[in-house]
C-alpha cells in the first residue's frame, strides 16, 4: 500500500512538472509576440514621423509659405462737407450700392430759404436794370434833340455875332469919318447924327448877339449836363453787374451746399460700416461710413526678408483661406514691398543702450486674387505657398 501511494506521489509530482514546463513555453512565446508587435508599431511610427518630417522640409525647401496675410480692400472713408441733421439714411451695414444711390441726406431746409431769398434779389436787380435802361432810352431820346437844337442856336448865334461885329465894325468907321467930315465941315450934321444912329443899332445888335451867344452855350452845357444822365445810368448798370455776379455767385454755392446735402455714393460696392444714425447731427469733415468694391480685393502678405530673394512680380500663388478650408484660389504676386514693416512703426525703436538682437525683418507683398461670388471679404486671414522655381 505504502510503495502504491508512493508511486502515486511520484506520477502526480511528474505531471504537475510537465505542466508548469508548457505554461512557461507558452508564457515565452506570448511575450516575443509582443515584443515583435511593439516593434513593429515603434518602426511604423518613426517611419511615418519620418515620411512627414521630410515632406515638411521639403516643403520648406521647395516653396514660400506665409500665414502672416489676409484679404485687403480700398475701404472708402464717406464724409460730409457741411454741417447739419441727418434726416434720413436708406442704407444700413451690407447693402449693395449702385454709383449714385443715396446714402445719406442733410437737413436742407435753411439752404433751400436762402436760395429762394437770392432768387428774388436776383429778381430785384434785373427790374431795376430794365427801369434803368427804359430811364436811359428816355433821357436820351429827350436830352438828344435838345442838344442837337442848342448846338444849332449855338451855331446860329456864333454867325449872329460875327455879323453883328462886322457891321458894328462898319459903322464905327462911317461914324468916325462923318466926325471928321464934320469938323471940316464936309457934311451937314444930319449924316454925323444918321452914322452914329447906324452905329448905335449896330452896337446894340451886336450885344444882343453876344447875349444870345451866351445863352445857346449855356443851352449847349444844359443839354450835355442832361446827356450825362446816360453815363451816370451806364455805371449804374455796371454797378448792378457786379452786384448781380456777386449774388449767382453766392446762389451757386447755396446750390453746392444743397446738392453736398445728399452724400452720394461714388462706386458700385458694399456699405462695409455705419458709424450714425437718423436724427444726429454731423459734423463738418465726420466720418460717416464706410464703403467699398467686392471685386476690388488683393492679399497682402508680411514675407520674411530672406524669402524675398525667391520671389518676382508675376510669380502665381496658391491661396487657402481659413473661412473656406476646401476652396483653393490662385493669385499672382502684383507688388513687392519697398521697405520693412517695421519702418511704417508710428513709434521708432531706439537702440541707447548699445544691446542688438537680431530680428527677422518681413515686407510687404501684394498678390492679385480674383473674387468669387463676393465670398471673399476683407480681412480674412488666409494662407498663401509660393513654388519656388528649379526646386
Amino acid at each position: 500500500m505504502e510503495a502504491d501511494s508512493v508511486m502515486t506521489e511520484k506520477a502526480t509530482q511528474e505531471e504537475s512538472l510537465e505542466r508548469d514546463g508548457a505554461s512557461k513555453n507558452e508564457t515565452a512565446s506570448s511575450s516575443g509576440f509582443r515584443r515583435l508587435i511593439r516593434s513593429i508599431f515603434v518602426f511604423a511610427i518613426v517611419v511615418v514621423c519620418l515620411v512627414f518630417t521630410g515632406k515638411w522640409a521639403l516643403d520648406e525647401w521647395s516653396k514660400v509659405t506665409e500665414t502672416d496675410a489676409r484679404i485687403k480692400t480700398d475701404q472708402i472713408a464717406i464724409s460730409s462737407r457741411i454741417e447739419g441733421w441727418a434726416v434720413k439714411i436708406p442704407i444700413k451695414e451690407g447693402d449693395n450700392i449702385k454709383t449714385g444711390d443715396l446714402l445719406l441726406a442733410i437737413d436742407s431746409r435753411e439752404a433751400e430759404l436762402k436760395l429762394k431769398e437770392l432768387d428774388s434779389k436776383l429778381l430785384a436787380i434785373e427790374a431795376r436794370r430794365q427801369k434803368i435802361l427804359l430811364e436811359t432810352q428816355m433821357v436820351d431820346s429827350l436830352t438828344k434833340s435838345r442838344q442837337e437844337g442848342a448846338l444849332s442856336r449855338l451855331k446860329a448865334s456864333e454867325i449872329s455875332v460875327k455879323a453883328s461885329r462886322e457891321q458894328r465894325q462898319l459903322s464905327l468907321v462911317s461914324f468916325e469919318r462923318a466926325k471928321q467930315l464934320i469938323k471940316n465941315q464936309a457934311i451937314p450934321e444930319q449924316r454925323l447924327d444918321q452914322a452914329k444912329l447906324k452905329y448905335s443899332q449896330s452896337d446894340e445888335r451886336y450885344q444882343v448877339a453876344k447875349a444870345d451867344l451866351l445863352a445857346a452855350k449855356a443851352d449847349v452845357r444844359e443839354a450835355a449836363a442832361n446827356r450825362q444822365k446816360i453815363k451816370i445810368n451806364k455805371s449804374l448798370l455796371d454797378e448792378l453787374k457786379y452786384s448781380e455776379a456777386q449774388i449767382i455767385t453766392e446762389r451757386d454755392q447755396r446750390i453746392l451746399d444743397i446738392k453736398d446735402r445728399l452724400i452720394l455714393s461714388p462706386i458700385l460696392g458694399v456699405v462695409s460700416r455705419k458709424f450714425i444714425n437718423e436724427g444726429e447731427y454731423l459734423r463738418r469733415g465726420q466720418r460717416l461710413m464706410l464703403i467699398h468694391d467686392p471685386k476690388n480685393i488683393w492679399v497682402e502678405a508680411n514675407i520674411k526678408e530672406t524669402e524675398l530673394r525667391h520671389l518676382t512680380l508675376g510669380m502665381p500663388v496658391r491661396i487657402s483661406v481659413d473661412a473656406y478650408p476646401d476652396q483653393l484660389f490662385i493669385g499672382k504676386i502684383e507688388n513687392l514691398g519697398q521697405a520693412a514693416t517695421g519702418e511704417f512703426a508710428l513709434l521708432p525703436n531706439p537702440n541707447p543702450s548699445g544691446n542688438f538682437t537680431k530680428i527677422t525683418q518681413r515686407l510687404p507683398i501684394r498678390i492679385g486674387i480674383e473674387q468669387k461670388q463676393n465670398i471673399l471679404r476683407p480681412g480674412m486671414l488666409v494662407v498663401v505657398e509660393i513654388d519656388i522655381p528649379g526646386r
